[in-house]
């Protein structure tokens, strides 16, 4: 028999179809074979794959050959990268951040570290303090920066003594807490182990351990009143004395917070009572011998904007979200609506003689020529009949890429295809076209169905329209039967 050789897409191929095939093998009914319009050979017959007259029960050649230089190297829609959901909402949390810091900086005043020539020195028991500094006026020399080391403050002997004794004499009110006094401890005590201001550090040792612990704690309330000694022992670092203090523990009572806070609010009463006449309350300029000072429990600052910007920086990632959804409801409605299409292709080509690769390459290869001339758009399920097509190509095996193929996709039609093409791969074509035909039935109803879905879903988006296009008529009708009643 003397081999026909025709020219489709400008490459020369042995005794396949021309560029019209598809749609003579199309236009005659499911069931019926037709000769092949290449080189006449029933359709029922295996015929030759595209490249170059071999026989198509072997593997044909790679969809690289075969496709566009343009098609081979444009990204798939799996393949395009997105920017990471969570950049935005993290860009509005950091400048959110910088705001509240610069705006709360800002606000406070801060005052210069030299006065009249004077640097301050760590206090007593504290670090040595460096300074940077920049010194105009020296001989011959302009400004230079120096680096100056200023050493504690260290007590003399009698000074220790005096500063010791001095902390002795107020020693009740400073470890007291809320006991009214060291006779009278019904709850903890606040034995500090430094003096800030006096740079002395302190050991406290409790008589009896298993009343208080070092810290003051109480370690059980009494019932009876009980007496024990707390002793404490002062240290500057070089001088160190020893002391000891009586306490006595008592039932627990009020604390002296709200002994205070009940007798000042009692004061309150009797002012509020006394003054009721005037327009207004003075408060008290001192109780107990005190003088007072008020303000009103008022916290200002940017804590308005730090949670603004939170809100909006949850708001944007739930957007995101919701985008991301909607993104993926539209591709699965997308691969839906091709199915029964990609089913027909694939029962036509096959039934006249095409392998099921060379069928999906021609499939994938109509689809890119289609792009470059514009008359198509990205379609999510060629899209990833391509990058199985790359796959196969790149050395994959074909009943591999038909199974990535169906999990890409994600959706249990594309999953019962691909496990169909990867049967009959193994166990050859005999009853390949039957399940085709009935697939093809199934995902034409299943069309069927979701094309009466989204018109429901249309008719209801249109139901707002509607009312307010009444509600307008209805105005119109009624206001001037009003005016003319009136």
């Amino acid at each position: 028999m003397r081999k026909k050789n025709i020219k489709f897409n400008g490459q020369r191929l042995g005794r396949s179809f021309g560029p019209g095939s598809l749609a003579a093998a199309g236009g005659q009914p499911s069931g019926q074979r037709g000769p092949s319009p290449g080189g006449g050979q029933p359709s029922g017959q295996r015929g030759t794959s595209p490249g170059g007259g071999q026989p198509s029960g072997r593997r044909g050649t790679s969809l690289a050959r075969h496709l566009p230089a343009s098609a081979s190297r444009r990204p798939t829609a799996s393949s395009r990268r997105q920017s990471p959901a969570w950049l935005a909402p993290a860009a509005v949390l950091v400048f959110t951040l910088i705001l509240y810091g610069v705006l709360t900086a800002a606000s406070r005043s801060r005052s210069g570290i030299l006065e009249n020539r004077h640097l301050d020195r760590d206090g007593y028991g504290g670090d040595q303090r460096q300074y940077e500094l920049v010194v105009e006026g020296l001989p011959e020399a302009g400004e230079l920066p120096v680096t100056v080391q200023v050493g504690p403050r260290i007590y003399s002997e009698e000074e220790a003594e005096d500063v010791f004794l001095g902390l002795m004499d107020s020693m009740e009110e400073r470890i007291r807490g809320d006991n009214a006094s060291l006779m009278e401890v019904r709850s903890h005590l606040e034995l500090p182990k430094w003096f800030q201001e006096e740079g002395v550090r302190a050991s406290w040792y409790p008589s009896d351990s298993d009343l208080m612990d070092t810290g003051g704690k109480l370690r059980s309330q009494v019932e009876q009143p009980r007496e024990m000694t707390l002793t404490v022992a002062l240290s500057d670092g070089i001088h160190k004395s020893t002391y000891e203090m009586p306490v006595r523990l008592v039932p627990q009572d009020r604390t002296r917070e709200e002994k205070l806070v009940s007798d000042f609010l009692k004061e309150l009463e009797i002012q509020d009572t006394r003054q009721a006449q005037a327009p207004g309350l003075v408060l008290p300029e001192t109780f107990q011998d005190h003088v007072l000072h008020y303000r009103l429990n008022r916290q200002e600052g940017y804590g308005a904007i730090l949670l603004l910007g939170i809100l909006a920086a949850l708001l944007l990632a739930a957007r995101q979200q919701s985008e991301k959804k909607d993104q993926e409801k539209k591709r699965e409605r997308e691969l839906l609506l091709d199915y029964a299409d990609i089913v027909s292709k694939l029962m036509v080509l096959t039934g006249a003689g095409l392998t099921t690769r060379n069928a999906w390459e021609r499939m994938v290869r109509d689809y890119e020529n289609a792009l470059a001339i514009k008359k198509a758009r990205p379609r999510p399920a060629y899209e990833e009949m391509a990058l199985a097509c790359t796959r196969m190509g790149s050395g994959m095996s074909e009943g591999e890429a038909y199974r990535e193929f169906g999990r890409r996709c994600k959706v249990q039609c594309y999953l019962k295809l691909s496990s169909l093409l990867e049967q009959n791969r193994r166990a050859g074509t005999k009853n390949l076209r039957a399940m085709l035909e009935t697939e093809m039935a199934d995902a034409l109803e299943q069309r069927k169905n979701l094309a009466r879905r989204l018109g429901e879903e249309a008719g209801t988006r249109l139901l707002l329209p509607l009312f307010l296009m009444l509600g307008i008529v209805m105005v119109m009708i009624m206001v001037p039967a009003m005016m003319s009643m009136g």
